[in-house]
């Protein structure tokens, strides 16, 4: 379904080649993962897996960022980060955990190829692990509340999860039951953030089979099937400095923005495709003992108002992000205060809202709402998972109150 004549976003912002991508994907979806959903329910090898492959190694989103001339799709100037929107909001009206995979994927490689960053021999490095006919996802390991038990540097109030000791210009990162975003079990690599020089944020990227690397059982989840998570232990993991991103408070803002501009679309996806499972639900059900379609209910469609003004709300604040990021030579760079705090607010409000959507379309439809065949219920679990798990609701909240009202002490 296009939904422009329903949600409608400025189309100057999208390019012909992002809409020939969505028309794609919009295929891709439809034959690759929602036809088969009702046989195949929670069955990862069944489903999720081949339509990951067809996405990440024949679509080519899984190397959308890195260099043309290193095989990848050679999205790297600033302007990526409304394909990468458009892209993920696609894939998250099929699956949003496999958007998911890919926005922390995506996120990964912005910070090592676009521009104006554009580390040439990183991005060749990573080439060898996304350019391939192999699917593989990188997932981002970020701070976190309680990780500073063992005194561990901080990045805004949160924990950075591993230590680093740096000798001879490598660094040795150390740390126990480290939580990535996703795919702890399956991932092919972690950027780990991390103290670096002088206490400031770097990236260190940790493949999945370098020593001391210890990845622990797969723990069981309530949404985000495509994500197989497992908590990590860094027994003392050697990284040379080739592999070490210097972000700095600028690079680290910047990072996070691009990820949560990419969670909001993921997002956005999955209420697109709320909207699609409650429009057929309101056309073909009638109240009984009345004859009266169940839409044409002024109860109803009060509600149904309210669902529909969430959806388009959230798609334009997601557009309105993915553009902010998008011309820095307009709005500054991604990585100031002030488009970090702005990335916060719109990655909050649309996946909090987005939630609110998605329990008022549970409501309508009542017991039906929670049965597999409908599917609504796995949209509702994937967007709670994002919302609640991709950065701590205090923590996003004083992160913006530090740039809104000037923060000094927290």
């Amino acid at each position: 379904m296009k939904y422009q004549d329903l949600f409608p976003v400025p189309t100057e912002w999208v390019g012909d080649a992002d809409l020939s991508m969505a028309e794609t994907l919009a295929a891709w979806g439809e034959r690759e993962v929602k036809d088969g959903r009702l046989e195949h329910r929670e069955d990862y090898e069944g489903l999720l897996e081949p339509a990951m492959r067809r996405l990440f190694v024949e679509l080519g989103l899984g190397s959308m960022l890195l260099p043309e001339e290193s095989g990848g799709g050679g999205c790297t100037e600033p302007g990526a980060a409304m394909t990468c929107a458009v892209a993920l909001e696609s894939v998250g009206s099929a699956d949003t955990g496999l958007a998911f995979l890919l926005a922390n994927t995506l996120a990964v490689q912005a910070a090592l190829a676009v521009e104006p960053v554009g580390d040439e021999a990183l991005s060749g490095a990573m080439a060898e692990v996304f350019c391939t006919d192999v699917p593989a996802v990188a997932s981002l390991v970020l701070p976190a509340y309680g990780a500073g038990s063992v005194g561990r540097a901080r990045f805004n109030g949160l924990d950075h999860q591993v230590s680093a000791e740096k000798n001879n210009g490598a660094w040795t990162l150390k740390g126990k039951d480290v939580r990535p975003q996703c795919s702890g079990a399956t991932a092919d690599l972690f950027a780990v953030t991390f103290a670096g020089d002088d206490g400031a944020p770097a990236l260190a990227l940790v493949g999945s089979t370098d020593k001391g690397l210890k990845v622990g059982r797969p723990f069981k989840k309530t949404g985000l099937a495509a994500s197989v998570n497992a908590d990590l232990d860094f027994d003392g993991v050697a990284v040379t400095a080739a592999s070490v991103i210097p972000l700095g408070p600028g690079g680290m803002r910047e990072l996070l923005s691009r990820y949560y501009s990419g969670c909001a679309a993921a997002c956005m996806g999955a209420l697109l495709a709320a909207y699609e499972i409650i429009r057929e639900w309101g056309d073909t059900r009638v109240i009984k003992g009345k004859g009266q379609v169940f839409k044409e209910n002024p109860l109803v469609a009060s509600l149904m108002g309210e669902i529909g003004a969430a959806m388009a709300t959230d798609r334009l604040l997601t557009y309105d992000l993915a553009r902010l990021l998008s011309r820095p030579d307009l709005y500054g760079p991604p990585g100031s205060p002030a488009m970090f705090a702005t990335a916060t607010a719109v990655f909050k409000q649309v996946s909090r809202s987005g939630m609110r959507a998605l329990d008022n379309v549970m409501e309508l439809m009542a017991s039906a709402g929670y049965a597999t065949e409908w599917n609504l219920e796995r949209y509702w679990r994937d967007v709670k998972t994002i919302e609640a798990y991709v950065v701590p609701d205090t923590a996003a909240k004083v992160d913006m109150a530090r740039h809104y009202f000037d923060l000094e002490t927290i």
